[in-house]
């Protein structure tokens, strides 16, 4: 008779079960912290730059805007305006005010991505079963989870987006919501989870509207479902129902802004071969940026690099080699490790979960460069593209954690490549906290008005001007009126498009607008009152004129008998006088 020998199973205590979720929430909250201080770090450093200009009237005048005027037409933001009105109105109006409920919602992002990336690895989906998941697919949820947080935390791009007073921190983090509300309702059983979905796409396509592309590509979210006609039909009725309610807005703020050519100034830089390319690039960390991320970016005038060359070419280099070799281990050793799945079966978890955060990524990015080849150039790297960037930061967690699955050597391998790719993020954020530039022309320009002006004077301001010198105006405590020329320019905030005003068509319209403009100048000055012109928007030298568009005012004036006088050479500023 044989013995068979037992092997005695030590008894776990209770903090063998519960260390390693305190681990990964202490991980996460570490983290969190780690990326909070790095986004609320430096809001004031640097003046407004226009889009944020823009950011300030709009909230200013947020209850005061005539129905038919720019704000409609601003077709992005609009719930950010009115919560960044009520933020404002509690905590004020600085620099650092206006971009700290950005920085704010980019901090909520981390908690959010690692809990979602830990959740949907250690769900049944993981594990082809409504059973509890596997201590090793815990394991991997777990660490999944931390990858991303220490991924998003330390994320160059995220950060440079945190410090600006536009909408596309609060985007990504209602981006990372939906992404969740969609993983529970396609394999949930409770519709309340598509009604809040919908809530979530019904205010985030408000916030920006490229999350249209979002709409279609989210049809991958079947892949997860269990029952997968049910699935579809509250995914049809849900997006039909948003897409029905969203059609009045689309037809009164997108499309016009779209005619209105506001595009115009993507066409020049955008390149349709390496448009994607480009974009997975720059969600990576200390990835290539394109040049409009001012300061982040190398390619920007005013970038400042203080690490030797050799390094900062490694630091973006290395995160790229690094991600085509994760994906090459995925490809020679998928993971395996919950069992064979069925011969019926014609996805695993795994490659479920890989369409989900795969098509997520990829498609709202070949839906926008298809429209940007085909119709109108709108997709731009680094920005509008950041719809992609929630599932992409899921996706590189999800690869990096399953690629670490399989004995301690490996694992140590691949967190250690990981540790240094997160590293190299730091050679951008260095550099941006590098960047602490003097004040602006602009905002230089704006204190010299506010000391020289009185009550009922009058300046005029060409082009972006007025934009650009709101917010630092009001600070400085201006009390005069402030006009645009042309007259049609003075309703509209933002885009100005350039080439339409100097159209050869529009000669006539500017002469007369230029002469109703020298009469009213003259009425002014027979007040008692000053008036203030300013040369050009980027002109800082002479007192003639710049473009076609404000030549036709100073010949009106001549025609008048008026003449400018120049106060201040470094800023353009023109002091109009009569003769006498």
């Amino acid at each position: 008779m044989t013995r068979t020998r037992s092997k005695s199973v030590p008894e776990r205590s209770p903090t063998d079960h519960t260390s390693p979720p305190r681990r990964f929430a202490a991980a996460v909250i570490v983290l969190t912290l780690i990326g909070a201080w790095l986004r609320f770090s430096g809001l004031s450093t640097r003046d407004f730059w226009f889009d944020e200009s823009c950011t300030f009237i709009y909230v200013r005048n947020l209850f005061d805007w005539p129905f038919d005027s720019s704000l409609l037409v601003e077709s992005t933001n609009l719930p950010y305006y009115f919560l960044l009105w009520a933020w404002t109105s509690a905590f004020g109006h600085s620099e650092a005010a206006y971009r700290s409920m950005s920085a704010l919602a980019a901090t909520l992002v981390i908690p959010l991505l690692a809990l979602f990336v830990a959740r949907i690895v250690t769900s049944p989906v993981a594990s082809d079963q409504d059973s509890e998941a596997t201590s090793h697919q815990r394991a991997i949820g777990r660490r999944a989870g931390i990858v991303c947080a220490a991924l998003v935390a330390l994320n160059p791009l995220h950060i440079y987006y945190a410090h600006e007073a536009r909408a596309y921190a609060l985007w990504t983090l209602v981006l990372a919501a939906m992404l969740w509300l969609l993983f529970e309702a396609a394999r949930g059983t409770r519709k309340a989870w598509w009604l809040l979905y919908g809530i979530a796409l019904f205010g985030c396509l408000h916030l920006h509207y490229f999350t249209l592309w979002w709409i279609p590509a989210s049809a991958v979210c079947l892949v997860l479902a269990r029952d997968r006609r049910r699935t579809l039909r509250l995914w049809l009725v849900t997006n039909s129902v948003i897409g029905i309610a969203f059609l009045p807005y689309l037809a009164a703020a997108v499309l016009p802004a779209g005619r209105g050519g506001g595009s115009a100034w993507l066409a020049p830089g955008w390149d349709p071969i390496a448009a994607i390319p480009s974009t997975l690039w720059a969600f990576l960390p200390a990835g290539g940026y394109a040049q409009h991320l001012r300061g982040l970016s190398l390619l920007s005038s005013d970038t400042i690099t203080t690490q030797p060359t050799i390094l900062v070419s490694a630091a973006r280099v290395v995160p790229a080699v690094a991600v085509l070799l994760a994906v090459f281990l995925l490809a020679r050793h998928p993971t395996r490790r919950d069992g064979e799945r069925p011969a019926s079966q014609r996805l695993g978890p795994w490659a479920r979960m890989h369409l989900l955060f795969g098509g997520m990524t990829l498609l709202p990015l070949v839906l926008a460069w298809a429209y940007s080849v085909c119709v109108r150039p709108c997709y731009l790297a680094g920005r509008y593209d950041l719809v992609a960037w929630p599932a992409a930061m899921a996706w590189l967690s999800m690869i990096i954690a399953q690629v670490a699955a399989g004995r301690a050597t490996r694992a140590a391998t691949v967190y250690s490549i990981f540790a240094v790719v997160v590293l190299c993020s730091l050679v951008p954020i260095q550099r941006m906290a590098a960047l602490t530039p003097p004040p602006t022309f602009h905002h230089v320009r704006a204190l010299e008005l506010a000391d020289l002006s009185s009550p009922g004077d009058l300046v005029i301001v060409f082009s972006y001007d007025r934009e650009y010198l709101s917010y630092y105006l009001h600070r400085a405590g201006f009390e005069a009126k402030i006009v645009s020329y042309p007259s049609w320019l003075d309703g509209q905030i933002g885009w100005v498009d350039t080439a339409a005003d100097i159209a050869p068509e529009r000669a006539d319209a500017l002469r007369e607008d230029a002469a109703r403009w020298a009469a009213d100048i003259e009425a002014v000055l027979d007040a008692d009152h000053r008036v203030w012109l300013l040369v050009d928007s980027t002109s800082r030298r002479g007192p003639g004129p710049r473009t076609p568009v404000n030549a036709h005012l100073f010949e009106a004036l001549h025609a008048k008998g008026l003449v400018t006088e120049m106060v201040d050479s470094d800023v353009g500023l023109l002091s109009v006088k009569s003769p006498s």
